[in-house]
């Protein structure tokens, strides 16, 4: 079981808080899914590629900027190259100004049965200040269009934590989009990476970002909501209603393999880990030569191997699976008690190391205990 990640890394514009590789030169295109449906042949009879994926996924970049042709050429290839079960999980990432009903149709007769959309605000002063090219009316009228051409599996991004000034509007946008037929929520509070624009408007004064109190209450006004919506809390940034966990963003969660193709994708699969150059040039260039376009490689160490199967299953609901061989040489017990004793961690029958609801926000802190 294994999942394919395909990075699309068109953009027309940079949001100010992104650090994903992408660039705005349409003209590659063509050129780009060329070179995928390569790198895409040349996997395909390597183990443990060679059984069919148990999930595909398109992600960005903008993937819902490719040209419906170009995005039938692509599907074309993955199903040339393995039988997918008709039940099997595909998930395009789309922008709502990019939805129309035509383009909804088109990417459901192509046979995605998921699209992931960033409206990440219901604000459109919000959006604005992140460089969004939607408004809050595209992205209810995407959903509908999508919806309408038979897509039921919608999920949506969310940012909270924006910087003062804006934070003002995050239980109004999370209200909104609760209230919409949606099945997925993932939502993220704003970071501000380094080399972004947003980290250079930090640097400057220009914006103030919100307080750690603010953070924090918005988190969990965020968990109360979507509880009350009826959505499962199963991953730290992720919710979902019965039935609608994400079965591809699940396997970055428990060790599943998966293979990333595209510039800057990530590929793993038994601890050892891989990712492609970020530039589209080198890219297209590697594969007219026949040659992966491999930018660097890693083995994971046991004491690496363990902190990921820390870090990973602490995020999710389920937790860290104490039988997991990763974990049998650390004194991990040891190491949670204190967090055990104050409320933050508990230990479950099934001998599973899980944050609690007043855990949650100290994920990370706890992590670091851990390790």
């Amino acid at each position: 079981m294994w999942g394919l990640y395909m990075h699309v890394p068109f953009c027309p514009t940079r949001c100010i808080y992104c650090d994903f590789y992408s660039q705005s030169d349409s003209s590659l295109q063509d050129s780009f899914v060329a070179a995928l449906c390569r790198e895409l042949a040349i996997y395909h009879d390597q183990e443990p590629w060679a059984a069919s994926p148990r999930t595909v996924y398109l992600g960005g970049g903008t993937p819902s900027s490719l040209p419906l042709p170009l995005l039938e050429q692509l599907m074309h290839q993955v199903r040339s190259l393995w039988s997918l079960d008709e039940t099997i999980e595909i998930t395009l990432e789309a922008n709502p100004e990019d939805v129309s009903p035509e383009w909804a149709h088109g990417v459901a007769q192509l046979g995605f049965t998921r699209i992931s959309l960033g409206v990440q605000s219901w604000s459109d002063e919000t959006l604005r200040f992140l460089h969004r090219r939607h408004s809050a009316a595209q992205a209810e009228r995407a959903i509908s269009y999508i919806r309408q051409a038979g897509i039921t599996n919608v999920s949506i991004d969310l940012i909270f934590a924006l910087p003062e000034g804006y934070d003002r509007d995050w239980e109004e946008s999370l209200a909104h989009a609760l209230a919409l037929p949606v099945t997925h929520l993932s939502a993220y509070g704003l970071t501000y990476e380094r080399g972004t624009r947003l980290d250079r408007l930090r640097e400057r004064g220009a914006v103030t970002p919100t307080s750690e109190e603010t953070y924090v209450a918005q988190y969990y006004a965020l968990v109360a909501a979507c509880r009350e919506a009826g959505f499962t809390h199963y991953e730290l940034s992720n919710w979902a209603r019965p039935g609608f966990v994400s079965q591809h963003n699940s396997a970055y969660w428990d060790g599943t393999p998966y293979l990333g193709l595209g510039p800057s994708a990530h590929s793993y699969t038994a601890g050892h880990r891989w990712w492609n150059v970020s530039d589209i040039h080198l890219y297209i260039e590697s594969l007219l030569q026949g040659v992966l376009p491999i930018a660097e490689e890693e083995w994971l160490s046991p004491t690496e191997l363990y902190e990921e199967c820390v870090m990973l299953g602490l995020r999710t609901s389920q937790g860290i699976d104490l039988h997991r061989p990763e974990l049998r040489e650390a004194p991990l017990l040891e190491r949670a008690t204190p967090w055990l004793e104050q409320g933050l961690l508990t230990q479950t029958a099934d001998d599973h190391l899980r944050l609690t609801h007043d855990g949650l926000i100290w994920c990370d802190r706890i992590c670091a205990a851990l390790c």
